[in-house]
């Protein structure tokens, strides 16, 4: 028996071509593609050369379009760990990184992700957390931290001589 997609109505027609034309999820763009080339009457074997995907999961995707319906452009939440940090402690991070350091009493103008992270553990905001993991948050956020400039200034009458020789 051909895998092929139930007759579409005209709403789930629509929805899948703008997931196509403007959809931003690279697995539900493919999915819809499956869905419309059967609904046009490709076979699976031509789904799959077309869309480079392998023939068995078209079949899958076209047997669960016809059970579940557009829920299947949707990405099931995967096995694995989960995140260690809520989504509410990742907003009070942004929160305290774009506070300016001065006001929550810090010794310094800017933060810098080792100094952010010494005031979070401080706090008690976060028993632990690793620099890379601190990014991540941060670049989530689309917080992005300045770099700090440093330099010299002397007393000395003759320090731009001295300097520069």
């Amino acid at each position: 028996m051909a895998a092929s997609v139930r007759s579409l109505t005209i709403s789930e027609g629509q929805h899948l071509q703008r997931v196509l034309r403007r959809g931003k999820d690279r697995t539900a763009i493919l999915r819809a593609q499956v869905v419309l080339m059967s609904a046009q009457g490709f076979r699976a074997q031509q789904i799959a050369q077309a869309t480079r995907l392998h023939e068995e999961y078209v079949r899958e995707l076209i047997r669960l379009f016809n059970q579940d319906g557009l829920s299947i452009l949707k990405q099931k939440p995967r096995s694995g760990r989960p995140p260690v940090f809520s989504e509410e402690i990742r907003t009070v991070i942004a929160e305290y990184a774009l506070c300016p350091p001065k006001v929550l009493r810090q010794p310094f103008a800017r933060w810098t992700l080792e100094k952010l992270r010494r005031f979070l553990l401080e706090r008690k905001v976060v028993r632990s957390i690793g620099l890379q993991t601190l990014a991540r948050i941060l670049e989530e956020k689309k917080i992005r931290l300045q770099r700090t400039k440093t330099w010299k200034e002397s007393n000395d009458p003759k320090f731009e001589a001295k300097k520069n020789a």
